[in-house]
């Protein structure tokens, strides 16, 4: 005669008291960190006797949408060519460049080789409408 094996249960354990201990341990370290701001380490850093130089002037060369070049200094704007461009930018290491939305992306391309070919390091990009 065949016995008959009962068929097990799943087991589903309480999980309650695990609960319960993990709002305690979020509690206790709550209360036990202190959030004070003024707690930092006071570190004696050395002086550095370097200078560095800032350019206070601020370049941006502005394309419109026929493929006119503006150049922005010191909030002063005049119409420029790529030929006096180049003269006007030697030694300048930052520009801004804002063009035309509308404008073809080969021209700015061009013009980003161009100023990179001058020895312009750090462009900006921005586009206006």
């Amino acid at each position: 005669m065949k016995r008959r094996r009962k068929k097990r249960e799943m087991i589903f354990p309480d999980l309650t008291p695990l609960i319960d201990v993990v709002f305690l341990l979020l509690i206790f370290f709550m209360v036990v960190t202190s959030f004070d701001k003024y707690s930092g380490m006071n570190i004696n850093l050395p002086k550095s006797g370097i200078v560095a130089e800032i350019d206070e002037k601020n370049y941006e060369l502005i394309i419109d949408r026929d493929e006119k070049y503006f150049l922005r200094e010191n909030e002063k704007n005049e119409e420029i060519t790529l030929e006096a461009l180049e003269e006007r930018l030697m030694g300048i290491k930052s520009i801004s460049i804002t063009a035309d939305k509308d404008l073809r992306y080969e021209v700015i391309t061009n013009i980003m080789g161009k100023l990179k070919n001058i020895g312009i390091e750090n462009m900006g990009l921005n586009f206006y409408e």
